[in-house]
């Protein structure tokens, strides 16, 4: 997903510096000043670039906060052990026409017993039912959790 995200980003700054590179030479230019055909190059240029980078750019954000928010559960959060109650494909996903697994499992929280969700899990690892797995949860927060599921 990272090499997704790096790869959006950098063909959109391409484009996006190409368009407005063609831009500026129109503008420097003594016939460019008024707007006509010739600028629909330069502007879908632009514009496509923009998009990519954004998308790029998006993808990349949400997989820095979601390192964060990781790596702040896992130092000062509440290290819970959980049983894992289920282990299915999340099929609204498909890539390559493979699904992620998602892993649910069971802890008890406050004399409570709470079902956690992971995130979406790309890798093969074996996951049964019964396995004990790990779940950071923000004190002060029961709905900030992270299960750590070793990726």
């Amino acid at each position: 997903m990272k090499l997704f995200g790096i790869i959006f980003l950098s063909i959109g700054l391409l484009f996006a510096f190409i368009g407005l590179g063609w831009i500026y030479v129109f503008i420097s230019s003594q016939t460019g000043t008024t707007l006509s055909e010739e600028w629909i190059g330069p502007g879908i240029f632009t514009f496509i670039g923009l998009l990519f980078a954004s998308i790029g750019g998006g993808v990349l954000y949400f997989i820095a906060k979601q390192k964060a928010k990781r790596e702040l559960l896992i130092r000062t959060g509440k290290k819970l052990r959980a049983a894992i109650s289920n282990v299915y494909y999340n099929t609204s996903i498909t890539v390559n026409n493979r699904h992620p697994l998602i892993i649910e499992c069971v802890a008890e929280v406050s004399g409570k017993k709470k079902t956690f969700k992971s995130h979406n899990i790309w890798n093969q690892n074996q996951f049964s039912p019964g396995q004990e797995i790990a779940v950071y949860l923000d004190t002060r927060d029961s709905t900030n959790f992270w299960v750590e599921v070793g990726n």
